[in-house]
C-alpha cells in the first residue's frame, strides 16, 4: 500500500506543470476602448507563436518577445473577453490565459493617455521618431516610440540569366540587389537563385556580400525556366520572393497551374520586376499572394526594386502620450513626415469621451 502511494507521488512529481501565461495588458477589470496593446508574458520554452482572440475572434499573432500586438477596440462599451493562446515545442503544446474587461457606463470618465497610431509609410530607411512630427488637435505631441510592425522575413531574390537578359540587364539586376539590400532589417535573411533553362541552387547572401562581384563571370545565355525557378524556392518561414526577369518562359517543366498551386500554398509573397514582355503567370502569382508587379528598364530596375522593398517595410506603429487629457470628444491626428519619408495612410483621430 505504501509502495503504491509512493509510486503515485513520484508520478505526480515527474509530471511537468503547464507553462505560465500572464497578461500584461489589458488587466482584469480594465476598460477596453480605442487603440490599445494586447501583451502577455510566458515562461514557456521554444515558443512558436502567441495567438490573441477578442470575443472568440482572432485579433492577431505575435511570434517573438515581447508577445504584443496592437488592436483597436473601437467604441463598444460592453465587456470583452481577451484570450491569449501560447503555442510551443513545434505546436505540440499550448497554454491559454484569459481576461475579461469591464463595461463602460455613462458615469465613467475615460482618460486616454497612451495613444497608438498605425500607419503605412514609404521610406528608403527604417523610420524613427525623429522622422515624424505628430499633432493632436493641432498641438504637437512627443512621440515615445516608432515600432516597425513587419516581422523578420526571408527575401529570396530570383534572377533571370537567360539570353534575353544580355545587354547589361543581368548586371543591372545584380547591382540593383546590392544597392537595395540596405533596406532589409535586422533579423531578415536573404538568398539568390539564378536561372536560365536550368535553375541553380539557392544561395544564401551573407551580410555585406556583393552579388555583382560574386557573379562577375556569369553571362546571360540559354533559355528560360521561370516557373521552375519559382517552384524551387524553399519556404520554411515568411518569405518575399522577388523576381527580376524578362517575363518569358520557354523551358519550364512545371505547368502554370501546378507552379501557382505550389507558390500560393506557402508563406510566400511574390513581387516581380519585368524587363520585357508581360507575364500572366507572374501577374497571377502576385495577385494570389498579395504581391506586386513592376515594369522596368536596365536603367530603372534599381529604382523599382527600392520601391518594392520600401512598400514591404511600410507598416509602422507610432506611440505617444497625449497631452490633451482634459479634452473630450474627437481628437484629430495629423502626421508630417521628414524629407525622404512619405506617409501613405494613418489613423485620422480617435474619440475620448
Amino acid at each position: 500500500m505504501h509502495v503504491r502511494r509512493l509510486f503515485l507521488i513520484l508520478i505526480l512529481l515527474a509530471t511537468p506543470l503547464g507553462a505560465a501565461v500572464t497578461f500584461v495588458a489589458p488587466l482584469p477589470g480594465a476598460q477596453a476602448i480605442g487603440p490599445q496593446a494586447l501583451e502577455v508574458t510566458t515562461d514557456a520554452a521554444n515558443v512558436d507563436r502567441v495567438e490573441f482572440f477578442i470575443d472568440g475572434t482572432l485579433a492577431g499573432v505575435a511570434r517573438k518577445a515581447p508577445y504584443r500586438i496592437a488592436v483597436d477596440f473601437g467604441t463598444n462599451p460592453l465587456p470583452r473577453e481577451v484570450v491569449a493562446k501560447v503555442w510551443s515545442n513545434g505546436f505540440r503544446t499550448s497554454e491559454t490565459a484569459r481576461v475579461r474587461t469591464a463595461a463602460i457606463t455613462a458615469s465613467d470618465n475615460l482618460n486616454v493617455d497612451l495613444v497608438e497610431v498605425p500607419l503605412r509609410v514609404r521610406a528608403g530607411r527604417t523610420v524613427k521618431a525623429a522622422d515624424l512630427r505628430l499633432r493632436e488637435n493641432g498641438v504637437e505631441q512627443q512621440i515615445r516610440e516608432v515600432r516597425a510592425e513587419r516581422p523578420a522575413a526571408h527575401f529570396a531574390f530570383i534572377v533571370d540569366r537567360s539570353l534575353s537578359m544580355r545587354g547589361g540587364r543581368l548586371e543591372a539586376a545584380l547591382r540593383a540587389i546590392d544597392q537595395q539590400m540596405a533596406q532589409l532589417r535586422p533579423g531578415d535573411t536573404s538568398s539568390v537563385t539564378l536561372f536560365n533553362h536550368n535553375v541553380a541552387k539557392s544561395r544564401r547572401i551573407a551580410r555585406g556580400e556583393r552579388l555583382a562581384r560574386l557573379f562577375a563571370d556569369t553571362t546571360a545565355s540559354g533559355g528560360t525556366s521561370l516557373r521552375d525557378a519559382m517552384a524551387s524556392v524553399p519556404v520554411r518561414e515568411r518569405t518575399y520572393a522577388i523576381v527580376i526577369t524578362d517575363g518569358g518562359d520557354r523551358n519550364s517543366q512545371w505547368t502554370e497551374e501546378a507552379a501557382l498551386r505550389r507558390i500560393s500554398s506557402t508563406k510566400t509573397v511574390v513581387a516581380a520586376i519585368i524587363l520585357g514582355e508581360e507575364s500572366s503567370f507572374l501577374e497571377r502569382a502576385a495577385t494570389n499572394t498579395g504581391g506586386a508587379i513592376a515594369h522596368a528598364s536596365r536603367e530603372t530596375v534599381a529604382e523599382e526594386l527600392g520601391r518594392i522593398l520600401a512598400d514591404i517595410n511600410s507598416r509602422y506603429l507610432v506611440v505617444y502620450q497625449s497631452s490633451n487629457a482634459a479634452t473630450h470628444g474627437w481628437r484629430s491626428i495629423t502626421i508630417a513626415p521628414a524629407r525622404g519619408v512619405a506617409v501613405l495612410a494613418a489613423r485620422k483621430g480617435y474619440w475620448a469621451e
